[in-house]
């Protein structure tokens, strides 16, 4: 009896951490699908396709200029920015905002308040975003190995420390980095 207490007790822990989210849950067709891509336009006027990133690491974060956990993990991928250049690493953020709710000058001013130099894209229609989850969560980082397959888990949230933040990206970019071969062919660091 003492045991099927004890074990009715965890499984409904359990159920409760996925109900509030606090575990991941394979959501998305992007977890059991590595052949998702986005291409996305900037606000610079450029198209950004992941695809014909091959031979470095990308780091896609979506997110929306009204999440301020999203302006914090922005500050953050800047740091890592410049700590990654000249690694073979490329960020991009992507606002999930349609026009409506904020316009290409808005995101060039949210860009500049926050001293912003990763390219700012647009999902207005969620098309992109949607590949990896299907309920809005933000902000949420997606990976992308130098052959260009997506590199499951997502990872969504931002922690209250940036130091913690920027450990929990550092070691997924690491681990990328050290795959054993880019598409490049080049062996890597």
């Amino acid at each position: 009896m003492l045991k099927t207490s004890k074990t009715l007790s965890f499984i409904t822990s359990l159920l409760a951490l996925l109900l509030c989210g606090a575990l991941p849950v394979a959501t998305s067709r992007a977890d059991a699908n590595d052949q998702v891509n986005i291409k996305l336009k900037g606000i610079d006027g450029k198209t950004y396709d992941v695809a014909a990133m091959r031979g470095e690491v990308v780091l896609v974060s979506f997110g929306a200029t009204w999440c301020k956990p999203c302006a914090w993990e922005l500050e953050a991928l800047e740091d890592l920015k410049k700590e990654y250049a000249g690694r073979g690493v490329k960020f991009l953020w992507v606002s999930i905002e349609n026009g409506d709710q904020a316009s290409n000058d808005h995101l060039r001013d949210y860009a500049k308040s926050l001293k912003m130099t990763i390219p700012v894209l647009r999902d207005p229609e969620k098309t992109a975003f949607t590949q990896f989850s299907e309920r809005v969560r933000l902000p949420m980082v997606v990976f992308f190995d130098r052959e260009g397959k997506f590199a499951a888990p997502k990872h969504t949230g931002m922690t209250s420390q940036a130091e913690d933040y920027k450990k929990i990206i550092r070691s997924r970019l690491d681990i990328l980095l050290r795959s054993k071969e880019g598409a490049s062919g080049m062996a890597a660091p």
